[in-house]
């Protein structure tokens, strides 16, 4: 009997289940091992839609009349999601099968309905430590998510009919995405896991963190970049390097050395390396922390799958980056002449639109735009084509193209985010225009880039 049981309670194996839709999911596993026979499969589904359409009549504050099918349909949804939410919280798959078969949907809906309300108190709870031990950082993603995205969820969330929804404007990406879970799990794992990467860059200063990030890519603020897994990383090259993890410094000519030494092993050493430098930050830094531990290990298959990846394409020094103070750097003052008043502009832009021939557009140009600036408004507003586009960069000095490529910078391994369609354009076209320049050319640009000085004026 116990040797029986025990092997009715392996039948339905957890990995078939969906965290999202629990509830659907495993109504299919219990039904294909012969857990719910056809006659309470139907009695489910029939009390199913007789909540729905007390749900239904409660979403119409009473009323009798019709609903539209996508709020019908969310409602299910939402239903679904809510009493999923209770059978996962039972001990495991078969008590919730049993649950299934002699509960009642509306209790079960009440609760999930009661889990629910805890898991929003504990988001709460987690989002507000997550903002106060909150890195300093001039990322946009990480600040907008951190600051309003994830706020937006507790002001917008319906637990009554739309319980499986994300309301929320999560951009951040986590080292360890928070994948098949919807509604408040989501945002629950997702703040509790934003709370346990900030705990781990909080071991850092803000300011050695800022040279990391632009070690990485001056442009970073703008860049979907996860800034604890560069920290993660840092400190492993760190390490291996035989240097203190606190700085996050290491030289070149380490990460070089690096290169030669780990080129020699094959994967399984080098992540065996990897997994001995983890414990000494972890010494080093005398983090305890069990969720904090387990988080960073959790991690490391990814950080490990990088570094070798980069290892067998020679490319160590992107993954194990040298900070950068951008500050230090020496400073070319970038200065454009005054730029045409509006009426002139405008009358010139209708000019311009009204031109038949790229010919007599560029001409035009030439003759009329003295500024730089004036320039940079017209590749926007002119409507011009890529190869019109292609002959107005001709007419500019390699510092004014640098100065163009760093207002409206293209050069990186990962997309910039919230650009218009018209910006997402200008930045492809120059990209051609850069690709089709001499190599000399284009490090003689880029090395402007670096050294030009913003103006504030």
């Amino acid at each position: 009997m116990t040797m029986a049981n025990l092997e009715k309670r392996h039948l339905i194996d957890n990995k078939n289940l969906s965290g999202e839709s629990y509830f659907t999911s495993i109504l299919h596993e219990a039904y294909a091992y012969g857990l719910l026979n056809d006659s309470e499969i139907e009695n489910i589904q029939l009390q199913c839609i007789k909540f729905l359409a007390y749900k239904s009549e409660r979403y119409n504050n009473g009323e009798s009349s019709s609903i539209r099918v996508e709020a019908a349909e969310s409602i299910m949804k939402s239903n679904l999601y809510t009493i999923g939410l209770y059978l996962k919280s039972l001990p495991d798959a078969d008590c919730a099968v049993s649950e299934l078969k002699i509960g009642k949907i509306p209790e079960m809906y009440q609760k999930g309905r009661v889990l629910i309300n805890g898991k929003v108190h504990s988001a709460k709870h987690f989002y507000i430590m997550a903002k106060a031990n909150k890195v300093t950082t001039l990322n946009y993603t990480y600040n907008a998510t951190l600051d309003e995205g994830i706020g937006i969820f507790f002001k917008a969330y319906n637990p009554d009919y739309a319980a499986h929804e994300v309301m929320a404007s999560i951009d951040y990406q986590l080292c360890n995405p928070v994948t098949d879970l919807t509604g408040v799990e989501f945002v629950l794992k997702y703040v509790e896991n934003l709370f346990i990467e900030n705990g781990f860059c909080s071991y850092f200063d803000a300011e050695d963190i800022h040279h990391l990030l632009s070690g990485y890519d001056e442009g970073y603020k703008d860049l979907l970049i996860n800034i604890f897994e560069q920290l993660v990383t840092a400190t492993l090259g760190c390490t291996l390097a035989n240097r203190s993890v606190l700085k996050l410094d290491s030289l070149k000519e380490e990460i070089e050395r690096l290169q030669d030494e780990l080129a020699e092993d094959d994967d399984y050493l080098i992540a065996l390396k990897i997994h001995k430098a983890t414990e000494k930050v972890l010494q080093e830094l005398r983090i305890t922390t069990l969720s904090l531990r387990r988080y960073i290990e959790n991690s490391l298959l990814r950080i490990t799958s990088s570094i070798v990846n980069a290892v067998r394409t020679n490319t160590l020094g992107k993954t194990f980056v040298s900070p950068t103070n951008p500050d230090l750097k020496p400073k070319i003052q970038f200065l454009s002449s005054a730029k045409m008043d509006d009426k002139d502009y405008r009358e010139f832009i209708n000019e311009l639109l009204i031109c038949r021939y790229s010919s007599d557009k560029l001409a035009l140009i030439k003759e009329k735009v003295k500024s730089f600036g004036d320039i940079e408004d017209l590749l926007f507003d002119a409507r011009l084509s890529e190869e019109e586009i292609t002959s107005v960069l001709d007419i500019f000095r390699d510092v004014e193209i640098a100065e163009l490529i760093r207002r409206h910078p293209f050069k990186s391994s990962i997309q910039a985010v919230d650009l218009s369609e018209t910006e997402q354009t200008l930045r492809l076209y120059v990209k051609s225009y850069i690709d089709q320049l001499t190599t000399e050319r284009q490090e003689r640009i880029f090395g402007l880039v670096n050294h030009l000085m913003v103006d504030e004026r």
